[in-house]
């Protein structure tokens, strides 16, 4: 089978120019798309388990565990001990977190522009369908 027949390889090299794409919008904020992901989830009202973040952003917890840690370290996120399972963490975002999302959401969404432009509005979203196929297919094997 021809190589630019595989779907794998053609979603491969597609998410590695995105992603390359994404990191470079992102970089002048000190961001990454990870750490983006973390902070379009987490709100600084709203409490979230480190549990519900990994199963969010589709990452086994340990490696949730060191991004949620660099981002504290920056001053985005508060990681605050659960008071009903001391083991447990909620994690928030702290208002330079909140603030930082506010600002990147237009670039988020320049960058998604950006890299659909060439799509309609209705091939966006049977892109997303088949793209969520295909994770269900690939999710039950992992």
């Amino acid at each position: 089978m021809e190589l630019n027949n595989i779907t794998g390889f053609l979603i491969h090299r597609t998410d590695v120019k995105m992603t390359n794409y994404f990191t470079k919008q992102l970089k002048p904020y000190e961001m990454t798309p990870e750490q983006w992901s973390i902070l379009s989830v987490l709100d600084g009202d709203r409490a979230t388990t480190q549990k519900e973040l990994a199963e969010a952003i589709d990452r086994d917890q340990s490696t949730v565990v060191r991004m949620i840690h660099s981002l504290e370290k920056k001053g985005i996120v508060k990681r605050i001990v659960n008071d009903t399972d001391k083991r447990s963490h909620n994690l928030y975002l702290s208002p330079k977190g909140i603030a930082l999302k506010s600002e990147l959401l237009p670039v988020v969404a320049e960058a998604h522009n950006h890299v659909t432009r060439y799509l309609s509005e209705n091939e966006v979203r049977q892109l997303k369908v088949i793209l969520e196929k295909l994770y269900a297919s690939v999710k039950e094997d992992s």
